[in-house]
């Protein structure tokens, strides 16, 4: 049995009773206490918006949850949409290796970094966008710090709600992150780097087989109803 002891002013100060809540993330302690930092010691938060239909014929990329593959964290389907067609959530301006964090079910993953392609686009409000401070962190291992187990183990903490859970801004600024020294966060990003090419090329490998056995199989049936 779990067992937590918490003074009445700490629980009004929280705001929550919840004993999950209170306890420190498991997770966290698999890392040296001295290099552990609150994400918003390394990064800030980018509140800037833009109203597509103020173009009505203007065309813009807009990036909404079901844009990021989870698998990777990686924006892979973006709308191209024109102003007049703007959903009431696309608001957000990204700017070209922000961290956009889903705020609806965190846990899921979807947080991804934002690619050249897409600089000065749009995403949804249900993200916190997240804009790394430079020589403190590097937006790509700062993407991968917010994607670890015990990153996802303090959303699911932070988080309100029963059917669709979520989390705030304010939230994702208190979450802790381990922040090595920036030749360390290089080897990490570069290792990431290299093990996503890899995978890329592996799945490039199988998408051509199936492809290949698709065709097969057409070209089979095809010779039965010829013949």
């Amino acid at each position: 049995m779990k067992v937590l002891i918490k003074t009445q002013a700490e629980l009004i100060q929280a705001g929550r009773c919840d004993i999950d809540y209170h306890l420190p993330p498991e997770h966290l302690q698999a890392f040296d206490k001295s290099i552990v930092k609150r994400v918003d010691q390394v990064a800030g938060v980018i509140k800037i918006k833009r109203n597509p239909v103020d173009k009505p014929e203007d065309a813009f990329k807009y990036i909404d949850i079901s844009s990021v593959d989870v698998q990777i964290g990686r924006i892979v389907t973006p709308q191209e949409l024109l102003g007049d067609e703007a959903p009431s959530r696309a608001r957000k301006v990204v700017k070209s290796s922000d961290i956009i964090v889903s705020t609806c079910r965190p846990t899921r993953g979807a947080i991804a970094i934002v690619p050249s392609d897409l600089d000065d686009e749009i995403c949804s409000t249900g993200f916190s966008v997240w804009r790394a401070s430079e020589g403190k962190i590097l937006p790509e291992y700062l993407h991968w710090a917010l994607r670890l187990e015990s990153t996802l183990e303090q959303f699911r903490k932070w988080s309100t709600g029963s059917s669709y859970p979520a989390i705030l801004d304010e939230d994702v600024a208190k979450t802790k992150i381990p922040v090595p020294d920036i030749e360390k966060q290089r080897q990490i990003v570069g290792k990431i780097v290299e093990g996503l090419r890899e995978r890329d090329k592996v799945i490039a490998v199988a998408d051509r087989e199936w492809a290949k056995i698709r065709e097969e199989a057409k070209r089979s049936v095809s010779s039965l109803i010829t013949t």
